[in-house]
């Protein structure tokens, strides 16, 4: 049963959120951590950037809406493809909000970053280990704030109007603000490296089935 009202929404029952966490995590991590070849090589490179995904959202907590998961998801998402990119996504939101806090609106921080590296997969923003920085540049700023809106949707209830919502999303607006330069910042200083990390250290970069669409959508 839903419990109480929490920072972003109504807080989930500890059975309920036992059943999430247990769902998302392991049903991800099967999608991440499936190479093709060097599975141990692999793995371990994935969850390491994963945890240290996981670990920035956590070290970066005390600096308003600072979070370089969403440069990461785009990333990810354009390096690995659509399926291992949205399950590092929803492995780093799960892992990081165990510290943070659970609840209703973890569900809608995991769609958003998942949503992320899913876009992240489809635009170009990297070739073989090159980024094409302009191009990530703007969109990290775009999806940081369309992430931020969505996530604000966890707070609308049916005693909320339209009007009140308006209202808070305005009010929040500094703080896209500074989600949209930190995720800047973050892919200048980092982006370049971790593409480059994830070139050379995992076998399979790309998914089969990513070029097998686009020739399609070629023909």
């Amino acid at each position: 049963m839903v419990l109480t009202d929490g920072v972003h929404g109504p807080a989930l029952a500890p059975v309920e959120l036992l059943a999430i966490n247990v769902l998302l995590i392991t049903i991800s991590f099967f999608l991440l951590c499936r190479p093709a070849h060097s599975a141990k090589r692999e793995i371990l490179v994935l969850t390491s950037i994963t945890v240290a995904a996981a670990a920035s959202r956590i070290l970066l907590e005390p600096f308003p809406n600072v979070q370089p998961l969403t440069m990461m998801c785009l990333v990810m998402g354009a390096t690995l493809g659509a399926r291992r990119g949205m399950a590092f996504a929803v492995i780093a939101t799960m892992v990081s909000n165990l510290v943070l806090s659970h609840g209703w609106w973890t569900l809608f921080q995991a769609s958003g970053w998942a949503a992320i590296a899913f876009a992240g997969s489809r635009l170009g923003l990297v070739v073989g280990n090159v980024v094409d920085m302009k191009r990530l540049a703007i969109t990290a700023v775009i999806v940081s704030v369309l992430f931020d809106w969505w996530v604000s949707l966890s707070i609308f209830t049916s005693g909320m109007t339209i009007s009140e919502f308006g209202i808070y999303i305005l009010n929040g607006l500094p703080f896209d603000a500074l989600h949209a330069v930190a995720s800047l910042v973050s892919a200048v200083w980092i982006a370049p490296w971790l593409a480059n990390l994830i070139f050379e250290e995992t076998v399979q970069i790309e998914e089969p089935h990513v070029s097998g669409e686009a020739d399609v959508i070629a023909a």
